[in-house]
């Protein structure tokens, strides 16, 4: 389906003059932010609604230009990424780029996930939450030390309150009083799909800002004329402001606003897409709104090319489909559905996430584990030190999180590792498997992180049965440990979300890789070694191809990093050429480990440089040239040289 875009031509003719003009404009951002999110078919249209009025606000009224220098103009910082798409849309219409350009986003070289300075007009990357503000700051303080009088915004998620640093960066404000700097809550009750209470708030944010020293206004979010006034009372005085702007999650539109009361788990815009007939009763609620009849004809026309595209669509559905007969399974369901298995019969498993339940395929274990599971919301920090308390007194604390952002807590799980307890640290979402959302969501230097760390085991398992038996190995040795000596190494498991391959390999053993020969009974000529479902899945692949050129390559996957046993010294004494190939950064991760260990430097393959988001994993792979035909390419060049090196 072809998505309804509002050409830039079309914008012009509309008045931008009054703040009820701007209304009117909000609705045309909200159209063009939509065909966005239907043209890559993912994002967060709760998000980018909830916040229309107030970037239309900030960009109509304080930055008309987002292309002049940072330094010439106000900035804004967007710190709930989740809105990229509505920022896009925007600076699409103010003439950044091609309104065209919108129905690249999440595509590969297209508009990011999430906001990216790469982007024309985008100030800030956005992405890992809680930052926008403290870039703020510091922007503001530039600008006053140079004598510029530009506001500086920050626009952050009420959800996102619940980050450390959004408190520190609040103090801060307070205490060095920037001129311009003016922070605006969007806060529509919800984050994810569920309140903002469900997973931790305050009674009264008002009170806590007017607490710390700050001087708050309240305002409707969704009117335009209400913020300005709020922005332009802050900029009037040397105090500084906070605005907490009262919006819906999803607002602008009957269909898809979202009301403060709404039930636990039942959020359904927050990333949801619309079908045909949704997304037609959307835009035809919000073109009736522009009242604009250049716009209201061009939407009829398109609405007749989507019913001939629909009705096509439907025909082609009613064809038979082929039965999937290979049931996949991602290791991060595994998990989840491992916990379910051990928690019944261990009360002293403790799980914890980071409000990415649904994310992390745990919903089934918060309703088993009952009180035993605690969300503890957007704060990764203190999710990682209370592990550690729960460890202290003899619990297993399983902490969850996207493996990115595991980056904001290494001190504390350095603090875990030092004191010795029981902490599974699960790193969902893990490598470049988790293509959609770029860089700031894509863990490609985990590994590396943890190893620096060290005392901390480290696992990743290639598939589902690997997976459960890897997690009964860890709370087995954990218990034994602790029954031994009061204490024991915390474990981090890498996860990925996408379902890989069955390998029905041997079952786990501490400390042994998985090994996959070539045919022949003992190690070949050439070894690689690599990790994962999707690296493994690649590798075997490659070895197929290679085999039937009459050059073997076996194959050793790492579940555990770890070579007590010296097993892997003994494989890489065998071979002759060693190659890695990893979903990571070849600086740090498997190749890195693997080079410790034996006296043949490996030729590694993998990620290269961090990289945006793409729809579909192959294309993503194919980038970092981390599929078959490039690693076999490798290895035939390597075996075809006269010297290793």
């Amino acid at each position: 389906m072809q998505p309804f875009i509002i050409e830039r031509s079309l914008i012009a003719q509309l008045p931008a003059k009054t703040d009820t003009d701007l209304q009117k404009i909000a609705q045309v951002h909200r159209i063009n932010c939509l065909a966005g999110l239907l043209s890559a078919h993912h994002g967060w249209l709760g998000a980018c609604f909830s916040s229309m009025e107030l970037l239309t606000c900030i960009y109509h009224h304080h930055i008309s230009d987002p292309l002049q220098l940072i330094t010439t103009r106000a900035s804004l910082h967007l710190s709930k990424g989740h809105a990229a798409m509505a920022q896009y849309a925007i600076l699409a219409a103010l003439g950044c780029f091609e309104t065209e350009r919108l129905l690249t986003y999440k595509q590969f070289g297209g508009l990011p996930a999430h906001c990216d300075r790469n982007i024309p007009g985008i100030d800030s990357d956005s992405g890992s939450l809680g930052q926008g503000l403290s870039k703020a700051i510091g922007n503001a303080i530039s600008n006053n030390a140079a004598g510029r009088r530009s506001p500086v915004f920050a626009i952050i998620g009420d959800g996102e309150l619940q980050e450390g640093q959004v408190f520190e960066s609040l103090l801060t404000l307070k205490k060095l009083r920037p001129w311009g700097c003016i922070p605006i809550i969007d806060r529509n009750f919800l984050q994810s799909d569920s309140q903002t209470a469900d997973i931790k708030d305050a009674d009264d944010w008002s009170a806590v800002f007017t607490g710390i020293g700050l001087r708050v206004i309240e305002v409707n979010g969704h009117v335009v004329g209400e913020i300005n006034k709020a922005i332009c009372t802050l900029l009037e005085s040397e105090e500084p402001g906070i605005i907490i702007a009262h919006t819906n999650k999803g607002g602008g539109c009957k269909l898809t606003s979202m009301q403060p009361d709404t039930p636990r788990r039942q959020g359904i815009w927050h990333g949801r897409i619309p079908d045909h007939d949704e997304y037609c009763a959307i835009v035809d609620e919000l073109v009736k709104q522009i009242d604009c009849p250049a716009i209201r004809d061009s939407w009829a026309k398109c609405c007749e090319k989507l019913k001939v595209d629909n009705s096509s669509a439907e025909v082609g559905a009613t064809a038979d489909k082929p039965v999937e007969n290979n049931i996949r399974i991602s290791t991060g369901a595994a998990f989840g559905q491992a916990l379910i298995e051990l928690g019944e019969a261990d009360p002293d498993i403790y799980v914890l996430d980071a409000d990415l339940e649904k994310s992390c395929r745990l919903t089934e274990v918060a309703a088993a584990f009952g009180k035993r599971y605690l969300e503890i919301g957007i704060s990764e920090q203190d999710m990682c030190s209370i592990a550690a308390g729960l460890g202290l007194t003899g619990k297993i604390a399983v902490v969850n999180t996207y493996a990115s952002f595991y980056k904001r807590s290494i001190d504390q799980i350095f603090a875990c590792a030092t004191e010795k307890v029981p902490v599974i640290f699960a790193g969902h979402y893990a490598g470049i498997d988790y293509f959609t959302d770029g860089k700031s969501h894509q863990s490609t230097n985990d590994i590396g992180l943890m190893r620096a760390i060290g005392e901390i085991d480290i696992y990743e398992p290639i598939d589902a049965d690997n997976t459960k038996e890897i997690l009964c190995h860890i709370i087995e040795s954990m218990k034994a440990e602790i029954k031994k000596s009061g204490r024991c190494r915390p474990a981090y498991v890498r996860l990925h979300r996408t379902p890989g391959d069955n390998f029905y390999a041997d079952p786990f053993v501490a400390d042994e890789p998985v090994v996959f020969t070539s045919g022949s009974e003992i190690i070949a000529e050439n070894l690689l070694f690599t990790s994962g479902p999707h690296m493994l899945e690649t590798a075997c692949s490659a070895s197929e191809i290679l085999a039937e050129e009459g050059i073997p390559l076996d194959l050793a996957a790492i579940v555990h990093f770890s070579d007590n046993k010296k097993q892997l010294k003994d494989l890489l004494g065998a071979a002759k050429r060693v190659f890695v190939l990893e979903d990571h950064r070849r600086e740090t991760g498997l190749g890195s480990f693997i080079a410790t260990i034996g006296k043949l430097s490996p030729v590694c393959i993998g990620i290269r440089e961090y990289t945006q988001s793409a729809l579909n994993l192959g294309e993503m792979l194919a980038h970092h040239k981390l599929n078959a035909e490039t690693v076999s390419e490798v290895v035939r060049k390597v075996v075809n040289c006269s010297h290793h090196k």
